[in-house]
């Protein structure tokens, strides 16, 4: 056979044996990698609270103005007045339905037998439904996130008698709302904007959900005008739609929709909730102004009462599933798990307040998540996306002398909302580095070579220390670490360890001048010292002060609470 002969049986041997091992190679070697499960959607849609409701898109809209305002209604029965208080699906009325026996005006009710008279719960879910009986005054009581009194407060407060007055706060979302995202998005700095491409996230528009992200992509230091939003009716239906359309990169939902598709869907994961950030969204109830001045003795009554229901709540969580399962026509199982087998303490979707930490947040000026820090942040993001035009001022909404009149019969309630932190076991989820939750970058410049905090040399250390503190408070389920930071002006001069500790003392100066502020537990926080190994991004030559004075800083981190 000629040299040409034996080159083109060469080939035609080598393509026989290609075309044999692309054939058979599935039996030669089979494909070891993990089979990706196939999710039937429609087994996670019906489990979701939306149910077999259609879910589609909404455009963006303004709320709708005030309609019907009035004097409010005086209902009698057997002389004696009915007050008219709408609530909401949600485990933080647990207390008031235990304390008055049900939903129904009745002689059994807590607030009868020992304050004088009724109490008509019903069910009212649409916020903006709840918001024009209270204005025309066929309800008494508007329910609601202190967030979204603060987005009707503006135009409630029109006519004086329906500023709405903010008596009691009933819990600290705790697990109720959070964001679910997929693909490569893990913590909240990671809905950034990537590659010119913004990340689409679906929620309800002008809804607890809305100041919910809001607030944590100004934390992260992300303008929300990097994020797609597209708007869905409601929070159910916004899972819904995630479920359903795989261009969403996350949706803002609540329990028990963010741990079915973060558990049910492939690929999705929550990245937080209100487990951690679990003084962001506190739910409150107000009374019209009118009322408020002419029937203080029922307003006290309402407080008092639905403290008692925290009580009852907590010795019989049984029973107090039962009485919610009937208001909400729910299953029992369901209203025990969303109360929480502790009663609403660390447990369930929600941490019912008792008195001492409604005084917390009422009363207590130095409280990093009080009620002045909530409802201003909150009327700043809403003033932002255009809500409403100019706020209403805490001091006109926040009735602080009914708890303080209290203080007295109170005096040895404890309070039970703060978590345990461990001083060692943190460490073991944070080297792993993938449970971060945000990165706050901010700047604490130092004088060269010194880890005194200097407003002098720093004139905006005030104002960061504040940011850091509220941050802290509002992540109170949450460890922070402050890491710490130095330019590398003297680096091969100076020993590595050397630089490294001066980093470390920078962060525990900060760490020192929150704790004294704020009052926290120092086992909350963390100090890490980088030394000069993490420059800012494009700031590493040393020869420019510029960029010295700019890597001289202390970055802060926010990670969950360990698993017991």
């Amino acid at each position: 056979m000629t040299g040409r002969g034996k080159f083109v049986l060469t080939i035609l041997i080598l393509a026989v044996v290609g075309w044999g091992v692309w054939r058979w190679w599935d039996k030669i070697a089979p494909d070891t990698r993990p089979a990706i499960p196939q999710v039937d959607l429609s087994e996670i849609t019906k489990k979701l609270l939306a149910g077999d409701k259609q879910a589609s898109l909404i455009g963006e809209a303004a709320i709708p103005p005030v309609t019907g305002v009035s004097d409010y209604d005086k209902p009698m029965k057997n002389g004696k007045l009915v007050v008219q208080f709408p609530i909401n699906v949600w485990p933080g009325w647990a207390p008031i339905i235990s304390a008055n026996n049900g939903l129904d005006a009745n002689d059994n009710s807590v607030f009868f037998k020992k304050y004088g008279f009724y109490v008509q719960l019903s069910i009212v879910d649409d916020p903006v439904k709840a918001r024009d009986l209270f204005a025309s005054g066929h309800s008494h009581v508007l329910w609601g996130t202190l967030d979204m009194i603060a987005l009707f407060a503006p135009a409630l407060a029109q006519d004086s008698r329906t500023v709405p007055i903010v008596c009691q706060q009933v819990d600290w979302s705790d697990g109720g709302d959070g964001i679910v995202a997929r693909g490569d998005i893990r913590n909240i700095n990671d809905l950034r904007m990537k590659n010119g491409i913004k990340r689409k996230v679906v929620l309800a528009q002008n809804s607890p959900s809305h100041y919910f992200i809001m607030s944590l992509l100004l934390d992260a230091g992300i303008d929300p005008g990097q994020v797609d939003f597209r708007w869905a009716a409601d929070a159910p239906s916004a899972a819904k739609i995630f479920v359903q359309d795989s261009s969403f990169d996350a949706f803002v939902g609540w329990a028990p929709d963010i741990y079915t598709v973060a558990e049910g869907l492939q690929g999705a994961r929550l990245i937080v909730s209100t487990e951690s950030a679990n003084r962001l969204i506190a739910d409150v109830w107000a009374v019209r102004n009118d009322f408020f001045r002419d029937r203080p003795e029922i307003v006290a009554g309402l407080v008092r009462g639905i403290f008692e229901g925290v009580d009852l709540v907590r010795k019989d969580v049984k029973a107090a599933a039962q009485l919610m399962a009937q208001a909400f026509s729910i299953p029992a199982e369901d209203c025990q798990a969303m109360i929480g087998a502790d009663g609403g303490i660390v447990d369930g979707d929600a941490h019912l307040t008792n008195y001492r930490e409604n005084s917390n947040f009422f009363l207590d000026p130095m409280n990093p998540s009080n009620f002045e820090i909530v409802w201003n942040r909150a009327s700043t993001i809403y003033q932002s996306l255009g809500a409403i035009d100019a706020p209403l001022a805490a001091a006109k909404v926040k009735a602080s002398k009914v708890l303080a009149g209290m203080s007295e019969e109170y005096k040895n309630v404890p309070d039970l909302s703060q978590p345990v932190f461990h001083a060692n076991a943190f460490f073991k989820t944070a080297e792993a580095e993938t449970s971060e939750i945000l990165t706050k970058a901010v700047i604490v410049s130092f004088e060269p070579n010194k880890a005194v905090l200097n407003p002098t040399y720093d004139t905006t250390i005030p104002t960061v220390l504040e940011e850091i503190g509220k941050l802290a408070g509002s992540f109170g389920n949450a460890y922070i670490v402050i890491e710490g930071n130095t330019d590398a002006s003297r680096k091969g001069v100076v020993p590595g360890d050397l630089v490294r500790q001066l980093s470390y003392d920078r962060a525990d100066s900060v760490r020192k001048a929150i704790i004294q502020k704020y009052k926290f537990d120092p086992n909350k926080f963390k100090v890490i010292g980088n030394g000069w190994d993490n420059p800012v991004p494009g700031m590493s030559d040393a020869s420019d002060p510029e960029n010295n004075r700019r890597n001289r800083r202390v970055e802060v981190k926010v990670f969950p609470l360990e698993k017991e």
